[in-house]
């Protein structure tokens, strides 16, 4: 219970409420209007504000400041339940009333709040005596809470579905009853909480409005947008709401995440029929007759928490009820001990030092939080139907004893009797093969031959069986034991035994199950079990066990039938249910098949084919196990294909996406010079027929795969253009993305004039009839001598050679030196101081040999004028030996590759 605060502090707060809303758009104050603004960072730092400090007030809320019990009857007509109140310290009874109550009550203050179906009433806490009653409109009553002299409460209709969907949340007066407001709405709403002169209203299972307390309108609204808001209850340490975790309210609620609030999900895991919330949840009426619900369910209590954005639980402890079963868990969810009641627990509250439980006969319990020992217990003396318990603060004394083993504890409730709890009796299984001790192992067996468990919980076991990682000797033991009658021995649980083996990996256990395997005594449906434990634990060492198995058994009668379940030859019929001894001759062959090597699969062929007494089904299965091994070996040939094409194609497709989209006119040169040989021979044979060839020019197309077609030769002699047609088109050029371009080549013939200067002549004599390429390489031997750039063969990249600078009135001329047999070797002509040549040929003006050799566009044009193309040595310059650039450079000019450019926009 919280105190109220003032008339006037209430109207600052919603002063500047109203401030702050203002120059942020219309702030609709009416509670819930769909236009009312959530999440309001603004909105939610008032109601903080507003809200009373977090205490510890370790005291019963209700006014008579004692432990205090008010519960409702069980009994056989409606007529004849009662609401009863008692003093839990004493047990003494305060009062009863007779009514025919629908819902738990709950102390408020000075008065006890219940309902029936029909009306609301409210009860006198000190005397019973009837204060007020109120009409409910067809509205089931979920809960109420009190805030000073204010009871709030709230009606709803459709939480748990239907079509009409209808909430109510009322404010009166706790004495009189008289109604201070009330909110109607087409919605559902939850229980209320309250808490300095603010009301917190779930709402819609997502929302929290909370309403000023005297007015009723709406101050501020959360929503959360990854969880459900089930509850809301209100705690001297702050207001708390959630649904399977736990929120608590604080600056951070205005994010509406479980990430960003301040929230804690009990780490509990799966507990058996899985409590939908770890509070009641406040849509739903609380029942006051005996019922399901409320019988498991999850306590915990608030504490003061270090920080003001954490939750702390009351003794670090959460408590899970299941009817007369107990669990406590520390904070990280181990299970602390567990406790069977000898009644059902109707309600409980967890407490600073244990939880204070109370059953359906009215006996007592508070259990010890860390031994779950009686600290105290009381008889009420009553057939109780619900209750509700004020016991905040209460601490009798006593002796708890000593905490008893859990694995003690764990074994009785799984022994117990009761088939009601069977889920909370298999959950007790789980929790027990968490333990690591070896002798659980032996526990769960036992308790497995127990001829009285259910099959459900045998199932569970089985399955906590496999879970285990230790205590193999006492699987091992199980297995030693056999079926005899006169000593009355039992046979082991094999169908226990064997997958937790398995999940162990246990291969000393081998030549027990061989035994198992051999003994007729072994029933038949477990049999394929064990053969299929004899071939994965014993791989080879077993295949002589599984030879004998097979041979002794292949043609008894006693194992013909399906090896594997059929479906129906008619439609609608019974499927056809494979015979478990013919599964077990399957599994033996298949492991002879795996591990028997050569030896092991003739005999399986003899099985298969010429011993006609094997049972077909069986030889049918030997077959399949051939036909399976070619099967899976073409599959996997075709694997291995596939991922080598598919290797290929992404490897294909990365060199693709690397190419360049065309090549450039470097790639092409260095092409060439890699293939310079065939185009010599083609040159040369053009040249005997033709001294006075000066260059030979070269146009054709490249497709993306580097091949060269359409080729124009200029001069295009029949001789050269067919020499020169079959050489290129035989050269690989790179490849490239684009589908195909235009491209030049140009060999020059001559050298420049620079290159004639004999500066230092340092090298032997040419012979006269020595070839003129030979003379060339001399010359540049001789060059080299001389320390200047070396002259190359004509085929060769060359550097240019530098140019002496000459006056600008100066007219240039050289004289150079003809090597013997040079064909066409003239004179060079003097030049003017333009740089230009003087000279000219018959088919226009000759470029001195090898092209310009002045490094601009002064030079003069080669091959007769257009028709061998430009080959200046600058910019349109390609493919000239004295300009700078190697022979097989290309000349291509401007305008072929704007022709080339236009060709491909045209492709």
């Amino acid at each position: 219970m919280s105190r109220r605060p003032s008339t006037s502090a209430l109207w600052l707060g919603a002063v500047a409420l109203a401030l702050a809303g203002v120059g942020c758009g219309p702030q609709y104050r009416n509670a819930f209007s769909h236009h009312f603004l959530d999440n309001q960072e603004t909105d939610l730092g008032l109601v903080l504000e507003q809200l009373p400090e977090a205490s510890h007030d370790d005291a019963p809320e209700n006014a008579l400041g004692e432990p205090i019990a008010v519960a409702t009857t069980h009994a056989e007509s409606d007529a004849e339940r009662q609401l009863l109140a008692y003093r839990v310290d004493t047990g003494e009874q305060m009062w009863s009333v007779t009514v025919d109550a629908a819902t738990r009550p709950e102390i408020l203050g000075d008065v006890v709040l219940t309902s029936t179906r029909e009306r609301l009433i409210a009860y006198d806490l000190s005397s019973g005596r009837e204060l007020w009653h109120y009409d409910l409109p067809d509205l089931a009553y979920v809960g109420a809470t009190r805030d000073a002299d204010t009871i709030y409460w709230s009606a709803t209709v459709g939480a748990l579905g239907g079509a009409r969907r209808v909430g109510h949340v009322v404010a009166m007066n706790a004495r009189s009853g008289a109604e201070l407001w009330r909110h109607e709405v087409q919605g559902v709403f939850g229980q209320p909480a309250a808490s300095g002169g603010l009301v917190f209203v779930p709402w819609e299972r997502q929302n929290i409005a909370v309403l000023d307390e005297e007015t009723g309108n709406e101050l501020a609204r959360l929503r959360s947008t990854d969880d459900v808001v089930a509850w809301a209850f209100d705690h001297p340490t702050g207001i708390y709401y959630g649904g399977r975790g736990i929120y608590r309210l604080t600056h951070r609620s205005v994010h509406g995440t479980r990430a960003e609030a301040t929230h804690v999900r009990p780490p509990l895991g799966e507990l058996p029929r899985q409590p939908e919330s770890v509070w009641p949840d406040g849509f739903v009426p609380k029942p006051g007759t005996r019922s399901a619900r409320g019988r498991i369910r999850v306590y915990f209590n608030p504490a003061p928490a270090e920080s003001p954005d954490s939750i702390h639980v009351e003794g670090d402890t959460y408590y899970f009820a299941y009817y007369r079963y107990v669990f406590a868990y520390d904070l990280e969810g181990h299970l602390r001990w567990t406790r069977i009641l000898e009644q059902d627990v109707i309600n409980a509250e967890a407490m600073p030092h244990g939880l204070l439980t109370v059953g359906e006969q009215g006996q007592m319990h508070l259990l010890d939080r860390d031994t779950g020992n009686d600290r105290w217990t009381q008889d009420l003396e009553a057939e109780l139907a619900s209750v509700a318990i004020d016991a905040a603060g209460f601490q009798p004394g006593g002796e708890t004893g000593e905490t008893r083993p859990l694995r003690q504890t764990l074994n009785e409730m799984i022994l117990d009797p009761d088939n009601r709890l069977v889920a909370a009796r298999a959950y007790a299984v789980q929790k027990l093969a968490q333990i690591e001790e070896e002798e659980i192992t032996r526990d769960l067996l036992d308790l497995y031959q127990q001829r009285s468990m259910p099959g459900a919980l045998k199932e569970a076991i089985r399955e906590a069986l496999r879970t285990r990682r230790s205590g193999a000797q006492y699987l091992q033991e199980a297995l030693a034991r056999r079926y005899d009658y006169l000593e009355d021995t039992q046979a082991p649980p094999l169908e226990a035994i064997i997958p937790a083996l398995l999940e162990m990996e246990h291969t000393e256990a081998v030549p027990r199950l061989i035994n198992h395997m051999l003994d007729h005594e072994t029933p038949a449906e477990v049999l394929p079990q064990v053969v299929d434990a004899v071939v994965r634990l014993g791989g080879e060492e077993a295949v002589p066990a599984l030879r004998n198995f097979l041979v002794l058994y292949h043609a008894d009668s006693q194992f013909q039938g399906p090896v594997a379940d059929q479906e129906p030859e008619e439609e609608g019929g019974e499927p056809i249910r494979a015979n478990p001894e013919a599964r077990a001759l399957a599994i033996a062959s298949a492991g002879i098949f795996e591990h028997g090597g050569e030896e092991g699969r003739e005999l399986l062929a003899s099985l298969s084919g010429e011993d006609a007494r094997t049972l077909e089904p069986v030889a049918e299965h030997i077959r399949g196990l051939y036909q399976a091994e070619r099967e899976a070996e073409e599959r996997r040939r075709r694997e291995e294909e596939e991922a080598a094409q598919r290797a290929l194609a992404e490897a294909a497709r990365q060199a693709e996406e690397a190419l360049p989209r065309r090549l450039s006119q470097e790639a092409i040169n260095q092409t060439f010079a890699e293939n310079a040989d065939p185009v010599r021979e083609c040159v040369a044979g053009e040249l005997e027929r033709n001294p006075r060839l000066n260059q030979v020019r070269m146009v054709f197309i490249l497709s993306s795969d580097g091949e060269a077609s359409e080729l124009t030769v200029s001069p295009n002699t029949p001789e050269l253009v067919e020499c020169l047609r079959e050489r290129v088109s035989a050269i690989e050029f790179p490849r490239f993305q684009q589908r195909r371009m235009r491209a030049s080549f140009t060999v020059s013939i001559r050298g420049s004039e620079s290159e004639a200067e004999d500066t230092q002549p340092a090298v032997a004599e040419v012979p006269e009839d020595a070839p003129w390429w030979t003379w060339s390489q001399r010359r540049a031997e001789m060059r080299g001598v001389g320390g200047e750039l070396p002259a190359l063969a004509w085929w060769a990249e060359r550097e240019a050679p530098e140019e002496p600078e000459e006056p600008e009135e100066a007219v240039a001329s050289t004289e150079v030196e003809c090597p013997p047999g040079m064909p066409n070797c003239q004179q060079a002509q003097p030049r003017d101081a333009e740089g230009g040549s003087q000279a000219s040929t018959d088919g226009g003006q000759q470029a001195s040999a090898g092209g310009q050799t002045g490094g601009g566009q002064e030079g003069g044009q080669t091959g007769g004028g257009r028709e061998g193309g430009q080959a200046g040595a600058g910019e349109e310059g390609g493919g000239q030996q004295g300009g700078g650039t190697p022979w097989w450079a290309a000349a291509a000019s401007e305008e072929d590759e704007e022709d080339a450019e236009d060709d491909d926009e045209e492709e």
